[in-house]
C-alpha cells in the first residue's frame, strides 16, 4: 500500500533532502507531492486525500500555526 504524503516546504534543499530520506527507506513505499506555498497546499489538500503531511513550520505565506489551523479546518479527518 502506498502512502500518500504531502510536503510542505520552500526551501529546495530541505525539500530534496526530505524526499531522499524517504526514497532511501523505502521509495515503493511512499507517493509524495510536495508544494512551497500555504494556498497550494490548502488546493491540494480540498482536492486530494494524504495520510502523512510533512510541513515546515517557517513558510513564506503563513507561519506554522496558521497552517496547522487551515489544515484541521480544510481536513477535519
Amino acid at each position: 500500500m502506498m502512502i500518500k504524503v504531502l510536503l510542505i516546504e520552500d526551501n529546495p534543499v530541505d525539500a530534496q533532502l526530505t524526499k531522499d530520506i524517504l526514497a532511501e527507506e523505502s521509495a515503493d513505499q511512499f507517493d509524495l507531492s510536495q508544494v512551497d506555498q500555504m494556498s497550494e497546499a490548502i488546493r491540494r489538500l480540498r482536492n486530494e486525500r494524504f495520510d502523512v503531511v510533512l510541513l515546515d513550520l517557517s513558510l513564506p505565506d503563513a507561519n506554522g500555526l496558521e497552517t496547522v489551523h487551515q489544515i484541521q479546518v480544510t481536513t477535519p479527518s
